[in-house]
């Protein structure tokens, strides 16, 4: 049963909880929602789709905005409670600093367990997301065409197209087209028009004004057509079932695929280290709590915003770390394990420090100001 103090200490920790992890959700969330507007302008997207695909992106993005908001939280309710003499008041009633640490820890646990939910379907969440952005290219298949680069949005083809004056037509298309390794082809026209067909599942190429140059493989011999209309049909049926068959991969299956692999695939080693982010992200949103506590309560004797500021800079050198161990898992330096948990090795040290500072009668200097407690 939740004593007073504890509801009290945990309505005062949920308010700036929430409130922190929809502004930094919001933050992160700003290049995503400048795609999507772009969708909405350059591609016609209608806006139900583009917010439920909005809603597709946003639990990945808590499974890392959580960690930050707990550590800003805490940092924020004890920082008030030093400032406004709340807690010499209950230190000099007779409540120790280690009672305080009871409703913190259920709060740090309670993150803890949302942010290992929010890990854990973090793939089923991209695998839906895929399937979504599938039915729009089913709806309209420009989304995947972007002018000026080489498309790889149908299987077997290479698309390539200098510009799109409106959300169907296409200038200077050049395709090449493998879905016949025997036959390969490639299609050069000046103008173009793309048709999606819901009811045959089939997306149909309307060229105007080129050539088409077919060869075998082997062979010296090629054909070359010229034509003032052509018509490509490409069937997405193929392309449905790539995409309905994504899917998570237990721990056992990345390791069995970096075991089977000849030469060392870096792509499969930081798939490894993703994983085991899972749960370090989980405790890291425990650690971060534990470390808000003391930083709240020391920052609180000296100004309302060197706690917020020293949160803010643990929280960059932690996914400063985080980039830091996927780099060195690149040049093969280190293990996925270790890359993963290494932030969080790092500050350990600092959060024991912390704690036992608040313990004792002497405060850190880390603020440039030495000072006793009351």
């Amino acid at each position: 049963m939740l004593s007073r103090l504890d509801r009290y200490f945990l309505k005062e920790l949920i308010v700036p909880f929430a409130l922190g992890l929809i502004i930094l959700t919001f933050i992160l969330i700003m290049q995503q929602a400048l795609i999507l507007m772009e969708l909405v302008l350059d591609k016609g997207v209608d806006l139900l789709s583009i917010a439920t695909l909005f809603l597709h992106l946003l639990p990945a993005f808590f499974l890392i905005t959580i960690p930050m908001a707990v550590m800003l939280s805490t940092v924020t309710t004890f920082n008030r409670l030093s400032a406004d003499n709340e807690i010499i008041a209950l230190h000099a009633g007779g409540i120790s600093f280690f009672r305080f640490l009871r409703p913190v820890i259920l709060f740090a646990l309670l993150v803890s367990s949302l942010t290992l939910v929010m890990g854990f379907n973090t793939d089923s969440v991209k695998g839906a997301s895929k399937k979504f952005a599938v039915k729009l290219l089913m709806k309209r298949a420009s989304l995947g065409l972007e002018a000026g680069v080489f498309n790889n949005l149908f299987p077997g083809m290479m698309i390539y197209v200098e510009s799109m004056p409106t959300f169907s037509e296409l200038a200077g298309v050049f395709i090449y087209d493998q879905r016949n390794p025997s036959r390969p082809t490639v299609i050069v026209a000046k103008k173009g028009n793309l048709i999606n067909d819901e009811a045959e599942k089939t997306v149909r190429l309307n060229l105007v004004d080129g050539s088409l140059q077919q060869g075998e493989k082997g062979s010296q011999r090629y054909q070359r057509m010229v034509f003032g209309h052509y018509e490509l049909k490409i069937d997405l049926p193929q392309l449905m079932h790539e995409q309905s068959e994504v899917k998570s991969l237990s721990l056992a299956e990345i390791k069995h695929r970096i075991d089977e692999s000849k030469e060392v695939n870096t792509r499969d080693l930081r798939l490894l280290s993703d994983y085991y982010k899972r749960f370090v992200f989980a405790f890291a949103a425990i650690l971060f709590c534990l470390m808000g506590m003391p930083l709240g309560i020391l920052s609180g004797r000296l100004s309302r915003l060197g706690g917020f500021a020293v949160g803010i800079v643990i929280i960059l050198i932690y996914y400063m770390l985080m980039t830091l161990g996927d780099y060195l898992i690149s040049l093969q330096v280190i293990t996925p394990l270790v890359a993963a948990v290494f932030p969080v090795l790092v500050l350990i040290p600092f959060c024991i420090f912390l704690l036992k500072c608040i313990a004792s009668d002497v405060s850190p200097t880390i603020f440039g100001i030495a000072s006793k407690r009351p």
